[in-house]
């Protein structure tokens, strides 16, 4: 089958299944609801769905978003319980469409609905804003909660917490954020490429509030490896998939994240870490450029790449392979880190930052965040910060000798 006969052929089945995990899986809101409404709202939903990524035509979808924003923001519902109960189609689709699909058309079908849903949820998302915006006097304390339920989903973006954390051999992993805002422009986590390779990126959209952090969401979940970016299905072959280099993925995010789509600054890292070989491969569009930090306290700036997400491939985004050493350490940040000044005026700065990160270096890579994020304040003395503070950091063990 192609991609119209499988929406069509499963198009009753998604439907049906989609309005059973919306009555028992995203929140009371939805469980409060008739199954049989919530069906016929799926069922909408579906056939918009299907002239969309079929026909590339969003006319229905449109008229949808327009009937159900009103529907459900009359019904008390926040913008993140709207926003995941869309975001479920992906989830029950995605399956259909490995079982029916191969190669090159498993590829497009994956790219459309991809385009498709991140299409709608920015659209849902801004439709839905507008109204609550229209009603801000008497709304007030209900966009206060939408914005932090909206910062709940951004920390679900976020790296597995430490107990729920897969266990990686030979590496240790931490982090800390903290959002200038309730929510903000920054996002990064550790994606798990196959049994030897994970990936880690960071992304900074310039900005604070909901706009960039649905921007960071849309790229967050384009980086996840069933979606084709990171990692590239190869049936037939054995292995049966391909590790995307990290050039190839910035060069995707550049086509799929115009300039002209969102009118913000984009800069992103992303590297791949071979934890049984002990190498790294990264390129960077115009992010901060990590740490490598060496256990004699040397460090080098992961800095090869090119420019900010967006300017349409006017420079080709450059790799670099580094060899790492037991007790090396990899630390990620955003400009957030150094960008702010004290009660005086006076700014922080990266010479500032690199001396402190120096001066920690014995330390485990959690001591050193504890120790970086204890600086910033020290520094600021209680003043605000201008903007989003992230800090990701890898720590390389002694590895087994087989290894």
């Amino acid at each position: 089958m192609d991609l119209t006969e499988i929406l069509e052929t499963y198009g009753e089945q998604v439907a049906r299944q989609w309005a059973e995990r919306l009555h028992d899986e995203v929140s009371n809101g939805y469980a409060s609801r008739p199954f049989d409404e919530l069906l016929a709202t799926t069922s909408q939903a579906s056939e918009a769905n299907f002239a969309a990524i079929a026909h590339g035509d969003f006319s229905k979808i449109d008229a949808f978003i327009v009937k159900v924003c009103k529907l459900r923001l009359e019904g008390g519902f926040s913008l993140s319980e709207v926003q995941k109960a869309f975001e479920m189609y992906r989830t029950i689709l995605v399956p259909i469409l490995l079982k029916e699909l191969k190669d090159e058309d498993l590829l497009d079908a994956l790219l459309s609905l991809n385009s498709c849903l991140s299409r709608t949820i920015f659209a849902f998302s801004d439709y839905f804003l507008n109204m609550a915006n229209a009603r801000l006097i008497e709304k007030q304390k209900k966009l206060d909660e939408d914005l932090k339920a909206a910062a709940g989903i951004q920390q679900c973006l976020l790296p597995q917490k430490e107990e729920k954390r897969p266990k990686v051999e030979n590496l240790e992993i931490e982090w800390k954020f903290t959002p200038s805002e309730t929510i903000g422009g920054d996002i990064f986590n550790v994606i798990h490429l196959d049994g030897d390779h994970l990936g880690f990126y960071m992304i900074d959209v310039s900005g604070h509030g909901v706009p960039p952090a649905l921007v960071t969401f849309s790229i967050s979940q384009t980086l996840q490896p069933q979606m084709g970016y990171t990692v590239r299905k190869k049936p037939g072959f054995s292995p049966d998939y391909e590790i995307v280099p990290p050039g190839e993925v910035l060069q995707a995010l550049d086509t799929e994240y115009p300039w002209e789509r969102f009118e913000k600054f984009l800069t992103v890292i992303y590297l791949i870490v071979d934890v049984r070989h002990g190498r790294l491969i990264y390129s960077n569009a115009a992010h901060p450029p990590p740490i490598l930090l060496h256990v004699d306290g040397t460090f080098e700036l992961l800095e090869k790449g090119g420019t900010i997400i967006g300017l349409g491939g006017i420079l080709p985004f450059e790799e670099e392979e580094k060899a790492i050493s037991a007790g090396d350490k990899i630390l990620l940040y955003t400009d957030g880190v150094f960008e702010f000044s004290d009660s005086k005026g006076e700014l922080f700065g990266e010479k500032r930052f690199h001396a402190l990160v120096k001066s920690l270096h014995g330390l485990r890579i959690g001591a050193i965040l504890d120790g970086i994020v204890q600086g910033i304040e020290n520094f600021a003395q209680g003043e605000k910060l201008q903007d989003d503070v992230s800090l990701l950091g890898i720590e390389f063990k002694k590895r087994d000798q087989d290894g």
